[in-house]
């Protein structure tokens, strides 16, 4: 699948990542059964069964050394 940047926090208490925003920059996987490739093989075809999953490369922008808020409240 191609990877899509998303800028986001990180936390390494917890291993937590909140996405803040996609970038737009994008490596394409080359695959004609990945529905956000420009290899695509179904470009004009409304509903391809082909996958549009969007795999997340993440590109920490804030660093946290402690737990994110929902996963110390689990924790208690």
């Amino acid at each position: 699948m191609c990877l899509h940047e998303i800028v986001g926090d990180y936390w390494t208490g917890c291993g937590h990542f909140h996405g803040r925003y996609f970038t737009g920059i994008t490596t394409d996987c080359g695959s004609p059964r990945c529905k956000t490739s420009a290899s695509h093989m179904h470009k004009t075809a409304p509903n391809c069964g082909c996958p549009s999953v969007v795999t997340e490369d993440r590109r920490v922008q804030n660093l946290y050394r402690t737990p994110h808020s929902d996963c110390a409240q689990q924790s208690r």
